[in-house]
């Protein structure tokens, strides 16, 4: 009798397992071309965003450089004015996915981070605009500064986007040599 028992609660709950991993699959499939389209959307808003100076983007002729891929910019004559990037980072609370402008000297034009898990009110603050805006016109000799760069209570959120910048930029240097 109580084995009958451990058998019928465990066929209820296989049942119920399954109903709910085909409706999750479903959801999914529905959801994983709007998902993937706003991505899109999201990626181009940015470039835009951080490389302000060009009207259009090619990613056919973009440069590869270790893990960056470097996509040109152009202005309506077609010339190109700078590139833009997606960095990957690793930060506090894991990646720091962010979309960096670089003109053609090799200056940042803007920052945009895209995706983070830090710290919401201490490490998360690298979302805010003003200090986003601290890192346009910096190159990669700039040298990170703790009491300008960073937040109190919070230095590797920070830090970290300043490692991915400078990785970028280095790369980038190498890119145009």
């Amino acid at each position: 009798m109580e084995k009958n028992r451990f058998i019928h609660y465990g066929s209820v709950l296989l049942i119920i397992a399954a109903i709910s991993a085909g409706t999750l699959a479903g959801v999914n499939a529905m959801t994983k071309g709007v998902i993937a389209q706003n991505n899109i959307t999201a990626a181009n808003n940015a470039r835009t965003l951080v490389l302000p100076q060009a009207q259009s983007f090619d990613e056919s002729q973009a440069i590869q450089k270790d893990e960056f891929l470097f996509i040109p910019g152009f202005d309506g004559n077609k010339k190109v004015v700078g590139y833009v990037v997606s960095v990957n980072q690793g930060g506090y609370g894991g990646n720091i996915n962010f979309s960096l402008g670089i003109d053609l000297v090799g200056k940042v034009t803007g920052l945009k981070v895209m995706n983070h898990q830090e710290t919401p009110g201490l490490g998360a603050k690298i979302t805010g605009e003003e200090w986003q805006k601290l890192w346009i016109g910096r190159d990669k000799e700039y040298k990170f500064d703790k009491s300008v760069d960073a937040f109190a209570g919070a230095t590797v959120s920070p830090n970290a986007v300043y490692s991915g910048i400078i990785r970028t930029l280095s790369a980038y240097a190498e890119v145009t040599k």
